[in-house]
């Protein structure tokens, strides 16, 4: 059986303990036994381990093999320049995540409590990792349970257990014995590990420590699910597989052209082999995006400040766009979609209905309709709570729900100057909570609680001031009212009060009903709006939440979460086929759930296709965070949480999370910019070779020249895409599918059209100037010329690309900057004495006309055909 069915003197028994505790002696030999008391994690951190992940990329491998041929080949200063950008890549890359890697380390914090323990009769306090199985502990309001204990003694004992469970109200305990079998949430006879004691006080034999606990458990959740590859680390390695298949393909052909042109020439000779090999080998260089792996990085780096600006602190490097690819967003709702603080809505007398505004602890905000004093006197009196100031934010001590009763208190503007004399503390079975107020020669009794058991004892109703008997009618009124607010998912207490002559003590009868208030964890007061935004977006929000199934479904409903619910129990009996067909149905609400299911339906959810972002902030997110795409932690949330996750909001607002899926599309939009620039330019380039082989003409660029124009018109333009604005509607469109590759069919398509019409363009102007001629000088001309062209060709792609994300043509001064540069260090080659080195000729007024006239002519057809496809598609949309 489990601990909670098991009576006391069986437990006893069991742990070989008594009521007086362990003798130390005992405890010490337990402790050699069992070990600390403390989480164990497999986890560290390892720098070089951290360093060379870095490398862990298809294009850096294709880059390292470059390098290795750029040496054989004697092109050592190219080899230097790509080494020098692969190290700063993994060197910003490993600075990043570095301090992010602590996975479960702060899981230790949690056991660093302290805990009063019986030790042979006597209380002793001692380091919560001290504990053993069988020790006997003292437990009192405020203390965080050490372990996981089972109740002997209780009074008034109600614990916090939102860091486990996820429910937002403490939840009363007792030592009762429960023969049923029940979650987690509703063992009202044990304390967890990591829970903290709300009210009250109590004694507790501890029968699990360390990894053994409910806490233990989950951290091996954490330890065990394996961290899923981000989209774009899937894309990039695809990309760059498929990309290097295309360029060996490439290089070859280019090599064989070349070799049966000189081989039918008779002209084949040992230095011309080398040659052709040298030019096939240059080709692979040039066509391989050499800033690529700098460009990602430094994207994702910029990312993650704006990110910080927008309270959201990155720990994982890499997932910075993963977030922006997400269509599915799993939160928990206490803390995330709601305050996780009780408030006062509603409030009902017999003379009408008060509604609150305000939420959280500010005790001010808005009251309309009509105020009966007394209903909010009893709630401030009738209470143990207390509010105070702390670093200009409210603060309350007690139970959230009495904290409540003081907030309402503070909107009507009711100061109570009376002194309580005598208290009947709440408990189970009464269900009420009275006390005893002087005020003058008179006594006055107030009480509160469930609406059924005060009812017991009221005789009368307060009604415009006048106290009349308590008939059917009214009675039937108070019902109906409470049935109406439970149905909206609102906690619903009852008051009274009876005034009396001193000295008659408190007894709970014949008291005078004065209403109700009803209360809930509200929403934060921006989430319908964020939930608006992520429906405009494409987003699936599914709320994953351990209150109850009333409660969730009404706070669905109010910010705007539309679907089915399913409780924890429900879920533990499907298979998972069946709970994927649930999520594909529409269910968009679970309730009741324990932490494995949390993870089951994320599981469940990839498995589907998504890419699935998990929001929370307790210890029983903690698994589902590591175990989805992105794991998003509240920053009030536990340290286990915040270590399991990716990111951590500085702040519990919602709204932060929809701002960081914006930044994480557009840092995925500014990257695919850059690979799209990258690629053009050299699909330009390595197209141009091709063609100009396959129709017999000389070689149009020569090694050092492709070299030259990726250096001058690659990284520069490349990089500064990294800090483009977004486009106007980048929250108005679908994620990316999960299957669609680092760029999607019509940016292909777009890559295409542009290279080959760069292509034409280029050979027209080489076979003008003299490619196909026998004359050394003609031939360099016509060289010139195209190593002019294909320059400014890759300008334009500059602005071309931007244009089709619809970003502004002056936003970016930095695009404008790198355009300038690529041009300026473009003519100081070729007007200084750097040009014979390269072989190519300063060009006069005419050519210079030519090629800026074969500029416009490229850029008009780069401007009209993605605006004959958008008219394309609109016609085909009609």
């Amino acid at each position: 059986m489990e601990f909670y069915q098991t009576p006391l003197d069986d437990l006893y028994r069991q742990f070989e303990t008594q009521s007086s505790g362990l003798a130390s002696e005992e405890a010490a030999r337990r402790l050699e036994i069992h070990g600390f008391n403390e989480l164990q994690t497999r986890t560290r951190i390892h720098p070089l381990r951290i360093f060379l992940d870095q490398f862990k990329s298809f294009i850096i491998y294709i880059l390292l093999f470059a390098v290795m041929f750029s040496l054989l080949i004697g092109e050592y200063v190219d080899s230097i320049i790509i080494l020098i950008i692969l190290l700063l890549n993994a060197i910003i890359g490993f600075c990043q995540e570095l301090s992010a890697h602590k996975s479960l380390e702060a899981l230790k914090k949690i056991s660093t409590v302290r805990a009063t323990v019986l030790r042979s009769g006597r209380r002793k306090v001692v380091a919560a990792k001290e504990l053993v199985p069988g020790d006997i502990i003292q437990l009192e309001a405020g203390d965080k349970v050490p372990a996981d204990v089972r109740i002997i003694a209780a009074v008034q004992l109600r614990v916090d257990e939102s860091p486990l469970t996820g429910e937002s109200v403490p939840v009363e305990k007792n030592p009762q014995l429960i023969v049923t079998e029940l979650p987690l949430g509703d063992r009202r006879n044990m304390l967890f590990s990591a829970t903290t004691l709300a009210t009250g006080n109590g004694r507790a034999v501890v029968v699990a420590t360390g990894m053994a606990t409910e806490l233990g458990k989950i951290t091996e959740l954490v330890k065990d699910a394996e961290a899923e590859q981000t989209p774009l680390q899937r894309r990039l390695d695809q990309f760059g597989k498929k990309l290097s298949y295309a360029i060996i393909f490439i290089c070859l052909v280019v090599f064989v052209l070349f070799f049966a042109k000189e081989f039918f020439a008779g002209t084949l000779s040992a230095r011309s082999f080398l040659a052709m090999a040298f030019i096939a080998i240059s080709l692979a260089v040039a066509a391989v995006p050499t800033a690529l792996p700098a460009v990602v990085t430094i994207a994702l780096s910029i990312g993650v400040k704006r990110l910080l600006r927008k309270k959201a602190l990155v720990r994982s490097l890499s997932s910075v766009e993963t977030l922006g690819s997400c269509d599915v967003i799993c939160t928990d709702k206490t803390g995330t979609l709601t305050e996780n603080q009780m408030t006062v809505r509603e409030a009902w007398t017999t003379d009408g209905e008060v509604t609150l505004g305000g939420s959280g602890y500010i005790p001010s905000g808005e009251v309309s309709g009509p105020v009966v004093t007394e209903l909010f006197i009893c709630g401030q009196l009738c209470n143990n709570a207390s509010l105070h100031q702390e670093e200009g934010h409210w603060q309350v001590t007690g139970d959230p729900t009495e904290a409540a009763l003081l907030i309402s208190a503070a909107k009507v503007k009711l100061v109570a100057g009376l002194h309580r004399t005598a208290e009947i503390p709440f408990d189970s079975q009464r269900k009420l909570m009275s006390v005893l107020v002087s005020d003058g020669e008179q006594e006055i009794i107030y009480s509160k609680g469930a609406l059924d058991s005060l009812l017991e004892r009221c005789g009368k109703v307060l009604v415009a001031g006048e106290e009349l008997p308590l008939s059917a009618d009214f009675r039937k009124d108070i019902e109906q009212q409470n049935a109406r607010y439970a149905k909206q998912a609102l906690r619903v207490l009852g008051f009274a009060m009876k005034k009396q002559t001193a000295g008659q003590g408190l007894q709970e009868q014949e008291l005078t009903f004065l209403g109700l208030q009803a209360m809930i964890d509200p929403p934060r007061p921006d989430v319908v709006e964020s939930i608006r935004r992520t429906k405009h977006a494409g987003i699936r929000v599914i709320m994953i939440t351990g209150d109850y199934g009333e409660t969730a479904l009404a706070i669905g409903r109010e910010i705007g979460i539309e679907g089915e619910g399913l409780s924890g129990a429900e879920l533990a009996k499907l298979s998972d086929s069946a709970l994927r067909s649930a999520l594909q149905g529409g269910t968009n609400i679970f309730s009741r759930v324990a932490p494995e299911h949390k993870q089951r339906i994320v599981e469940a959810l990839q498995q589907l296709g998504h890419t699935v972002a998990m929001t929370g902030d307790g210890v029983n997110d903690a698994p589902a965070l590591k175990k989805a795409n992105v794991g998003v932690a509240v920053g009030s949330g536990t340290e286990v949480a915040k270590e399991a996750a990716d990111f951590v909001l500085l702040d519990d607002s919602f709204t932060h999370i929809v701002n960081a899926i914006e930044e994480g599309r557009g840092i995925y939009d500014n990257i695919q910019k850059s690979i799209m620039l990258l690629l053009s330019g050299n699909l330009g380039e390595v197209l141009i070779i091709l063609f100009a082989a396959l129709f017999g003409m000389n070689l149009p660029l020569t090694a050092i020249l492709l070299l030259w124009i990726n250096m001058v018109t690659d990284g520069a333009p490349a990089l500064a895409y990294s800090v483009d604005p977004y486009g106007k509607e980048i929250m108005l469109r679908k994620p990316k599918p999960r299957g669609e590759g680092i760029l999607p069919a019509s940016k292909l398509t777009l890559l295409g059209v542009l290279g080959l019409v760069g292509t034409v363009i280029a050979l027209t102007l080489f076979y003008s100037f003299g490619g196909v001629a026998d004359s050394p000088d003609r031939l360099i001309h016509a060289q010139t010329m195209v190593f002019n062209f294909v320059v400014l060709y890759e300008v334009i792609l500059t602005f071309v690309i931007r244009n089709s994300y619809q970003v502004p043509f002056f936003a970016n001064k930095w695009v404008w900057g790198a355009a300038a540069l690529s041009v300026t260090l473009q003519a100081m080659l070729m007007y200084t004495p750097l040009a014979p080195i390269f072989k190519i000729i300063p060009l006069g007024l005419v050519d210079l006309g030519i090629l800026f006239g074969a500029g416009a002519l490229f850029a008009a057809v780069c401007l009209f055909y993605p605006a004959m496809m958008k008219r394309r598609a609109r016609l085909c949309r009609c």
